[in-house]
């Protein structure tokens, strides 16, 4: 069983929509991260879908497992703040900050812009779902027990953008034509020169 919800207006990190990526350690997969607002609705959603899932897994122990899970960092949500391992220090948009880990090791999510309509092609989706952009994500929230482990996994289904957010990416945004108005030649000089 899977639990699947909708999480509404939250930021979008370290996005693999396009194609699968490492995201740390482990095999290139799609997904992205979170930043959840401590003790807000979408910290209440997530935590109601990973108590549902351990209560299926693992019955009247799910308690008991599910908080060893979460000393072992094997819980998709993290009640701590999302720190570079090179620096310690919170990575961008983190600050004070909980978060939710999705992976998707072979179905790549839908991206939808905020009027409904799907973005697809690799630079499109990597241009329009950047690391910063706010989205409505939808994910499910799995429960693993089998030969590779216990675990609480989430697949992240699709994201709509809401066309809000602020690039935090590190990469630079392409010109737009307005940054060039005045430095375009007009097309009768170009004409003349033929």
């Amino acid at each position: 069983m899977a639990t699947r919800i909708t999480l509404k207006n939250v930021v979008l990190a370290f996005p693999a929509l396009a194609e699968p990526q490492s995201l740390g350690e482990g095999e290139p997969a799609y997904g992205a991260k979170f930043p959840i607002v401590p003790n807000s609705e979408q910290q209440k959603l997530i935590e109601d879908a990973v108590a549902a899932e351990a209560k299926e897994a693992w019955k009247d122990k799910a308690k008991s497992v599910l908080s060893l899970l979460e000393e072992d960092g094997k819980v998709c949500f993290t009640k701590k703040v999302y720190k570079s391992k090179k620096t310690g220090e919170p990575y961008q948009g983190f600050e004070g900050k909980h978060y939710l880990s999705t992976r998707n090791a072979k179905t790549q999510p839908t991206v939808f812009d905020q009027y409904g309509e799907e973005v697809s092609g690799k630079g499109d989706i990597e241009r329009k779902a950047f690391s910063g952009a706010v989205v409505h994500a939808s994910i499910e929230v799995w429960a693993q027990d089998n030969k590779w482990g216990r675990r609480i996994n989430c697949s992240l289904r699709g994201v709509m953008l809401t066309g809000e957010g602020e690039n935090v990416g590190g990469g630079s945004a392409p010109a737009s034509a307005d940054e060039f108005a005045g430095l375009a030649k007009a097309k009768a000089d170009a004409e003349d020169i033929l």
